[in-house]
């Protein structure tokens, strides 16, 4: 590939995620570049990927996305609800239930009554990496730690904006179904504050391709991108 062609920061605005998701894949097949991970497989990325959904009411799924529904709305119900299976972390206790000293915080109903009481704050945030658990599991070979770090609600105008920060995210089988439960759960943050859903900011520090790993599902969902991985 010419190297001029690559590049290493991205920034689009696109009206659905459906739209993005298809864009983005060529253009990190096309002009990302290798590395690779700690765990010693292949990917191809574009760091600091910034996304705008302008009308994140459009929620149409990709028929190039390789879960499909099922996925999106397992991953939605699990954001939204809990999962019952048993993992080093999950994101709705990380949102819902975030540990400290044996002690429970509701980010997701702070954020709401912060805004309820101060429509202009930039303090309605919420994270999810936690130190004390997270470090230990990072130290372990394919120990798993939040991808999803940051959440941020602003409401500008009556309408509530909201932006996510992921420290990593799997483009071709994760970002799809990942910014589609999060717009989800910015619908009930705007609901409950009674205002309008503005648009949905989605910032990948690395948004990445597993090459070798999911080559199959590139070659039937994109098959005219085959042509960047020779």
């Amino acid at each position: 590939m010419n190297k001029k062609q690559r590049i290493a920061m991205l920034s689009i605005r696109k009206p659905s995620v459906r739209a993005s998701y298809e864009y983005l894949v060529k253009e990190v097949l096309e002009k990302g570049e290798d590395m690779t991970t700690e765990d010693g497989e292949i990917c191809r990325e574009i760091r600091n990927v910034v996304v705008e959904i302008t009308n994140p009411k459009l929620k149409s799924i990709s028929p190039k996305y390789p879960f499909g529904k099922n996925a999106v709305e397992q991953y939605t119900k699990n954001l939204l609800y809990g999962s019952e299976n048993e993992f080093s972390y999950d994101y709705h206790s990380r949102l819902f239930k975030y540990p400290v000293n044996d002690n429970y915080i509701d980010q997701i109903k702070y954020i709401i009554e912060k805004l309820g009481e101060e429509k202009n704050s930039r303090r309605a945030v919420a994270i999810t990496w936690q130190p004390l658990i997270d470090i230990e599991v990072s130290k372990r070979k394919r120990g798993s730690v939040p991808c999803l770090q940051y959440i941020q609600f602003l409401i500008r105008d009556d309408k509530l904006y909201q932006t996510v920060l992921f420290r990593s995210n799997d483009l071709l089988l994760a970002y799809h179904a990942n910014a589609l439960g999060l717009i989800a759960l910015g619908e009930v943050v705007a609901e409950s504050l009674g205002v309008e859903y503005g648009t949905y900011t989605h910032h990948g520090v690395s948004m990445h391709i597993y090459i070798e790993r999911d080559y199959d599902y590139i070659s039937k969902y994109f098959p005219e991108c085959l042509k960047y991985l020779r």
